[in-house]
């Protein structure tokens, strides 16, 4: 059984996101390998590693995570794979994915594949994206909290700004700086697109990277 959420007792000050590389374990590798070149000391998948539509790469897509070392939260794709084709499903790879949680905690900032609200929502915090209500809910919930999350494959970070919500896209290596105590969703990017996230904590930036740039 899952659990809901994973909280990371130490974390480092740079950390590696991805998301959505449905099915693709050599995009997993190289994403692993450019974010440890950055200087990530801990890499996190949030969600969609895997795709219904590619259940023959499922094993090598897990195996890619062992053996990066990165950690992952459970997207809809490993949870419908779980429910529709678990007697496909190796047992070993089976019992990876359903051991993947819910979310993470890293401080005070969520990690999810597409929603936190689990409690709430159930599994549909894996499916749903993120509407205009559920930001607006997510603020008014954790208004000091940063949310990082894959789902949507379009990069973005949204704030709240004296009630309205204002959009900020992410040019590819340039470091974007997170508001100091105040809540932010953080869109990472599709791995399907080459695109990934360096997370730096001490310095509260996030950088769009792409699997191509030098």
């Amino acid at each position: 059984m899952a659990r809901p959420w994973v909280s990371e007792s130490e974390a480092p000050e740079r950390i590696g996101l991805m998301a959505d590389s449905h099915g693709d374990a050599a995009l997993i590798a190289s994403a692993a390998a450019v974010l440890r070149s950055r200087g990530c000391a801990m890499c996190i998948h949030l969600g969609d590693a895997v795709d219904t539509t590619r259940p023959d790469t499922v094993e090598a897509c897990l195996q890619a995570l062992d053996a990066g070392q990165i950690k992952a939260v459970r997207g809809n794709n490993e949870h419908t794979l779980l429910l529709n084709r678990s007697a496909g499903l190796g047992r070993q790879a089976a019992d990876v994915m359903r051991a993947m949680p819910f979310g993470r905690r890293i401080g005070s900032a969520l990690l999810v594949h597409s929603l936190p609200f689990e409690e709430a929502l159930g599994v549909r915090c894996l499916f749903e994206d993120m509407d205009v209500d559920q930001v607006r809910r997510f603020f008014a919930r954790y208004p000091e909290t940063l949310l990082f999350r894959g789902h949507r494959h379009q990069p973005e970070i949204v704030q709240l700004r004296e009630a309205s919500l204002v959009r900020r896209s992410m040019a590819k290596g340039r470091p974007v700086p997170l508001p100091a105590r105040q809540a932010a969703v953080i869109t990472c990017g599709a791995l399907a697109d080459s695109l990934c996230l360096v997370w730096d904590r001490r310095q509260a930036t996030v950088e769009l990277i792409t699997l191509g740039m030098g």
